[in-house]
């Protein structure tokens, strides 16, 4: 399976923040009919940094959970391996959280889900008998399973891995089969990453010093 797809600039659509709004009301909407029908309380929002800041922020603020514990893992591209990198971990002291506490954890474009995953059993290890949600503002149709979770959650469907044709795609209900640019993303980083290579950040020397989570072989 190859983990990155072949892309054209012309793939790449800016989305509007009205649009984008309307994807986060959706997700917003399903998560609430399954927390009222089965009459739990989220505990905890674990936002996986740094997109899943906008959509976890959102869903905070939308269920009234004061109580956030951001995670961040970043793709490192390192000569034909990618290392998924972890720059930030649960807080250490979280003691207060019930061992049985509900945590929903937030992705912002969920792709292949590795990086959620990782998120998700990071949660695990730490509270055994937690329930976790799973939500993504946006996640490919071919990768809804989500290892861990007790229910996943989407705002909109596409189809970043390719693997389903444009055909397929439309006749899922994908009406967009391009690659969405979110309001805030650069357009420069994301089309260095999808090339798999490394973006210049400025502080990219540091990603050296961080845990590596995953390899995968380009």
């Amino acid at each position: 399976m190859s983990y990155l797809s072949r892309y054209k600039k012309s793939d790449f659509k800016r989305l509007s923040w009205d649009e984008y709004g309307k994807t986060l009301l959706n997700l917003y909407r399903k998560i609430a009919r399954y927390v009222k029908k089965n009459d739990i309380k989220i505990d905890a929002v674990v936002p996986i940094l740094r997109a899943g800041a906008f959509p976890g922020t959102y869903l905070a603020y939308k269920f009234h959970v004061l109580r956030m514990l951001p995670v961040q893992y970043h793709y490192h591209f390192k000569g034909k391996k990618i290392l998924l990198r972890q720059l930030l971990g649960l807080p250490t002291d979280i003691s207060d959280i019930a061992p049985d506490a509900v945590f929903l954890v937030v992705e912002g474009n969920h792709c292949f889900g590795i990086t959620a995953q990782t998120a998700i059993k990071e949660v695990k290890q730490r509270f055994p008998k937690s329930k976790i949600l799973y939500a993504a503002d946006h996640m490919d149709y071919s990768y809804q399973n989500v290892k861990g979770a007790d229910a996943v959650f989407w705002g909109k469907l596409t189809n970043e891995t390719r693997q389903l044709s444009p055909k397929e795609a439309i006749q899922k209900g994908i009406k967009n089969p391009l690659s969405d640019l979110f309001p805030w993303e650069d357009f420069e980083e994301e089309w260095t990453t999808v090339q798999g290579e490394q973006f210049k950040y400025k502080d990219v020397n540091t990603l050296e010093k961080c845990m590596v989570k995953r390899e995968i072989e380009l």
